[in-house]
């Protein structure tokens, strides 16, 4: 017999199959699908003795759960709820088999099927949100059905067919372009290939969103320029950017161009950009400039001889074998300060002469986030002496010294990355962050 009973006086029959926690049962998701739609099919109820009036759902459980839920926010009332029930009479044993048999036989939708679903309803109401929220489910994860239901035809037909499995499928949607996705599956779909090897061939025709020649491009720009992304909506390694080229070029103008304002503020023969965090390959064959550090100022001196004497003392002290632990420690914290003090002193940075601004040059280097920065040290292609300030065994011209050629071969350099800044873009610049 189909009636309806209200919300109220159903409780869950002990024999129902479905008795897993509700969170994986998904009840949440069912419950905003009855919340939009309603009770789309019976619940199955048997009625008990007591209270009088009342039944038992043996199938529909998760049902009954989502409807209890809604109750429970509120959003209907239990007292005056009917929900649609088909009741039935028989022993435990016949309920149970009804039970058993009516959830063995429903036929799960497949991962497919589940993308081209959600593919229609967003064709029909073109809002991801409300789609999401009339399921139950996040957006990201209808984003995921949605990204899916657009993989290359050959693709999704062996998800339709399950050759391949969703996280492969997924792996696939690692990037939008179509024809990667053919390309690379013509090469790996008909072997063996997991999710993490088909992710790892895509991405390496690809460039991360994180890479140091991405965050100096920026995305804005890279799109202005016809730069694509690959959303990834599957992990959280990143957005991948498609074109590397547009990227590469669009850095190597960058860098051409503060390379050359920085060679004419600072009057250099010329600064070079490189797409490294390090300059000694790129120094190959060029002489190392040791340019001189500038004289002490009479405070600076005062100060060392002050340091050095204060250190003297210290060390007396600390020979005092009646000095407590505490104080001993004090006192040799007090001295490795006054140490890291005096060795600022000597590292103080080095002097670059006017005379020699015009016969050396610097690399610009790219660091791992993204930024410019003009290394510290100077080169030059000819040698040239330089005379060291504060060598103690300096006296007039002997305290003239050749500069240190860097290790490395001489390569034959080209002229546009000997020139000054404001050449077209190196050929070694690119390929450097083509490398990247």
């Amino acid at each position: 017999m189909t009636t309806s009973v209200k919300l109220a006086r159903l409780t869950l029959s002990p024999i129902n199959v479905r008795q897993r926690p509700d969170d994986l049962l998904e009840i949440p998701q069912l419950a905003a699908d009855l919340e939009a739609r309603g009770v789309l099919q019976n619940l199955l109820v048997t009625p008990i003795k007591k209270p009088r009036g009342t039944f038992e759902v043996f199938d529909g459980g998760r049902r009954l759960r989502g409807l209890k839920l809604l109750a429970e926010r509120g959003a209907i009332d239990a007292e005056t709820y009917e929900a649609p029930v088909k009741v039935l009479v028989g022993d435990e044993a016949m309920l149970s088999e009804t039970s058993t048999a009516a959830n063995f036989h429903q036929l799960k939708m497949t991962p497919a099927e589940e993308c081209r679903a959600f593919q229609y309803f967003i064709g029909l109401h073109n809002d991801i949100d409300g789609v999401a929220k009339r399921f139950g489910l996040t957006r990201r994860f209808v984003e995921d059905r949605l990204r899916l239901a657009t993989l290359a035809e050959p693709i999704f037909e062996a998800l339709s067919e399950g050759a391949i499995t969703r996280d492969v499928a997924k792996a696939y949607a690692s990037t939008e372009n179509q024809e990667k996705q053919v390309l690379v599956w013509n090469g790996y779909g008909h072997g063996y290939a997991n999710a993490d090897t088909i992710r790892r061939v895509i991405a390496n025709e690809s460039m991360k969103s994180n890479d140091p020649v991405a965050v100096l491009v920026g995305e804005d720009r890279y799109a202005q320029e016809g730069g694509k992304i690959d959303r990834d909506l599957f992990s959280d390694c990143g957005d991948r950017w498609v074109n590397p080229e547009i990227a590469q070029r669009i850095a190597g103008e960058i860098m051409e161009a503060k390379a050359q304002r920085v060679g004419e503020e600072l009057g250099l023969s010329w600064v070079r950009p490189i797409a490294s965090n390090y300059v000694h390959s790129a120094a190959a064959g060029l002489y190392r400039v040791a340019l001189p550090l500038p004289p002490l100022t009479e405070q600076q001196a005062k100060r060392l001889e002050d340091i050095s004497a204060r250190q003297e003392a210290i060390a007396s002290e600390m020979d005092d074998e009646a000095l407590d632990a505490e104080a001993y420690g004090a006192l040799d914290r007090e001295y490795d300060a006054l140490a890291d003090e005096e060795q600022a002193v000597h590292q103080r940075a080095p002097v670059l002469p006017d005379e020699l601004r015009a016969r050396i040059g610097a690399f610009l280097k790219l660091t791992p986030e993204g930024e410019m920065i003009l290394d510290s040290e100077y080169y030059s292609e000819e040698p040239i002496c330089t005379s060291s300030e504060e060598d103690p065994a300096d006296d007039g011209a002997a305290g003239d010294r050749e500069i240190r050629r860097s290790d490395g071969p001489t390569p034959a350099p080209l002229p546009e990355t000997i020139a000054p800044g404001g050449k077209p873009l190196s050929a070694r610049l690119y390929d450097e962050l083509a490398m990247q």
